[in-house]
């Protein structure tokens, strides 16, 4: 750790500076080209929530953890500098990849694709896919998660209410409807509020709506209407995130303890009551984004704990259970156990955590622990030039109106946007996604479809017989 830069707080926001620079090239470079849907920054921006406001929270002079929890798990200013630093160095790597990957697979050919013949799969199916959700989550999912390892299946069902949610926009975006994409956008405050309502859980809603806020960001203009209105949902998230995390045991206690579901919205409504805007000179704020949003914390310990030889480096250990974490475990009863997000981060930073804790590793963290920074650089860019890949293929036939080849591509790269996860959790969703995307096509939406050399054979055909016969052949610049 010879090479860091010295743990002060002025270091620590040049650290930030860079970061957000790094973010506008991303953004940039996303906006200048046409053939990207707005992935990567999806996940940029969620890597960015669960390390750059604990950075910002440390890099305030007068800021320094006091509090009784924060204390006794050991908080320092030393442990987020260390851990803010590797993560930059994983966030440029990412970004390097995603560049990477606009510079490879734009000068590929644009995959070969059949013309949709039912309007079914384009501007019929967002309402579609939401339905499927909307089934998937009342009465699909809770049968299906019974078998063993179809619950991430379920999970892909309900998935698709996102996508959904994206196309919406989109088609609102060019109806050039703002009033309806408004709604549209809005709407996608209904995915925090359902897992809060039934699971207790507002991450993986905030998540969903994110997920959906960002691919609008990417095509949305005016451009800077576009800026404003990040600025307004990264202070937004962080003051809805201070009020929601003072009521947190209460919404959770009403939810897990299975009252009524006024009782329930009661408890959410309390989140309004006595309402703070976010404030960075208010020590509680700080402690509180502090707490759960300094994942930076966890990175350094890691760092610190393996630097003092007290544990080796995995050497690819977390990978190796990743590379088959795509066979489920029905087809592979004896699979390695991977240990779960909350086991790799007490082994790795010598830290034990209360009995149910959630505790996510976060891709920093574990590709750190394999080989150290050699491991973070290269598995970030080639981590980015997976979703990159995955980018490109999906705004081919979002900009071509097919909306089901997009779904095709996006669904599957959904299970990538997952920074706060464990490896072995992205390639099970990737997985889980593209079986359930493939299964869909193949026994409902094929048959929208034509076989793009038959097409190409029947309208040659067609030519030749229409020559034949005298009559008029089809016009030059045909699509077929």
């Amino acid at each position: 750790m010879d090479w860091m830069p010295a743990i002060s707080k002025a270091n620590m926001r040049e650290l930030l500076t860079w970061w957000m620079l790094l973010f506008g090239l991303l953004t940039f470079v996303q906006w200048r080209s046409k053939r990207t849907a707005g992935i990567p920054l999806a996940y940029a921006f969620g890597l960015s929530l669960i390390h750059a406001p604990g950075a910002f929270a440390a890099s305030m002079d007068y800021y320094f953890p006091r509090s009784a929890i924060l204390l006794q798990m050991n908080y320092s200013f030393q442990n987020t500098f260390i851990g803010f630093f590797h993560s930059l160095i994983g966030f440029a790597s990412f970004v390097a990849g995603t560049i990477l990957a606009q510079i490879i697979f734009l000068a590929k050919p644009l995959p070969a694709r059949a013309q949709p013949l039912h309007r079914a799969v384009g501007k019929e199916l967002p309402m579609t896919l939401l339905l499927l959700s909307i089934s998937f989550f009342f009465v699909v999912g809770p049968v299906i998660r019974r078998i063993p390892s179809f619950g991430s299946i379920a999970s892909a069902g309900i998935f698709t209410a996102i996508v959904a949610d994206v196309l919406f926009c989109y088609q609102a975006y060019l109806a050039k409807d703002g009033k309806l994409l408004l709604r549209w956008v809005s709407a996608s405050m209904a995915f925090p509020l359902v897992t809060l309502l039934t699971l207790g859980f507002a991450s993986f809603g905030v998540s969903a709506a994110l997920n959906v806020w960002m691919m609008v960001f990417r095509f949305y203009r005016p451009r800077l209407v576009s800026i404003l209105a990040l600025v307004l949902v990264g202070y937004g998230c962080l003051t809805l995130y201070v009020n929601y995390m003072r009521e947190r045991n209460s919404i959770r206690a009403s939810v897990w303890g299975n009252r009524d579901l006024s009782e329930r919205i009661e408890s959410i409504a309390d989140v309004f009551h006595n309402f703070e805007w976010f404030t960075p000179n208010k020590q509680q704020h700080l402690e509180t984004v502090d707490l759960r949003l300094n994942q930076n914390d966890l990175v350094g310990k890691a760092v610190i704990y393996m630097a003092s030889d007290r544990i080796e480096f995995a050497h690819g250990g977390t990978l190796a259970a990743a590379a088959v974490a795509w066979v489920p475990r029905i087809l592979w009863p004896g699979k390695p156990a991977s240990g779960g997000s909350g086991s790799l981060v007490s082994r790795f930073t010598g830290q034990n955590f209360a009995a149910g804790t959630s505790i996510g590793v976060g891709q920093v963290l574990e590709l750190y622990v394999n080989w150290g920074v050699p491991s973070l650089i290269i598995g970030f860019m080639i981590f980015g030039l997976v979703m990159g890949y995955f980018d490109t293929r999906a705004a081919v036939f979002l900009n071509a109106g097919d909306y089901w080849n997009f779904t095709r591509w996006l669904l599957p790269a959904m299970g990538m946007l997952n920074p706060i996860g464990s490896l072995t959790e992205v390639v099970s969703s990737v997985a889980a996604n593209t079986l359930f995307v493939l299964a869909l096509h193949h026994w409902v939406f094929s048959k929208y479809y034509g076989d793009p050399i038959q097409q190409f054979r029947n309208t040659m055909r067609g030519s030749k017989i229409g020559r034949e016969a005298g009559s008029p052949t089809l016009p030059r610049g045909s699509k077929w």
